[in-house]
């Protein structure tokens, strides 16, 4: 593979300059959460996309961040901080792939480590919930997890062996069995 590469800035591209090359389906309710977020707070993190000159000046192909993208067209912006880097398609293509899956993997304790930092920070279960546009429940029980100590769990969890939502059903249970399910 040829890589070229230089200094990446962050600049304002316009939304019709950018090319999706690695589109992937996205769950509708998912897209509002993420249209309803960055609509109250703001884009958290720009996008990343490789420059292509060309005749009719410069376009974009999008690496990460197709749901930012789509959002901020849905919130009817004309343009989008991105992060630009200086890559070849081929290179942009396979770092694109690689976001995706490393994305996938670690969602769950990312998820945790967010509403375990919200909670440092101050912000109350009910805040966290409507931040996160989880259920106050949900977030409840995560933070049960986190200040409870249950680190088989968080442990289980951060390797993908269970879903968050498991890990809060064994904790919150009162039968000493399943608490102490091969999760060591």
């Amino acid at each position: 593979m040829k890589k070229k590469r230089e200094a990446s800035q962050i600049e304002q591209v316009p939304l019709d300059k950018i090319t999706v090359i690695n589109p992937r389906a996205r769950n509708r309710k998912v897209f509002e959460g993420i249209v309803r977020n960055i609509g109250q707070l703001g884009l958290k993190r720009p996008i990343t996309v490789i420059r292509k000159a060309g005749a009719d000046g410069d376009s974009f192909d999008l690496v990460c961040g197709q749901g930012r993208l789509e959002a901020y067209r849905a919130l009817g912006q004309t343009e989008i901080p991105a992060l630009v880097v200086e890559a070849t398609e081929e290179d942009g293509l396979v770092m694109s792939l690689v976001e995706n899956i490393a994305r996938r993997q670690h969602r769950a304790i990312d998820l945790l480590h967010d509403i375990e930092g919200m909670k440092r920070r101050g912000y109350s279960e009910e805040q966290i919930a409507l931040k996160t546009d989880l259920t106050v429940e949900y977030v409840r029980g995560v933070i049960r997890l986190i200040e409870g100590g249950e680190d088989r769990l968080l442990r289980a969890v951060e390797s993908g062996a269970i879903p968050v939502s498991v890990a809060i059903q064994i904790a919150e249970s009162e039968d000493g069995d399943v608490q102490d399910g091969g999760f060591g």
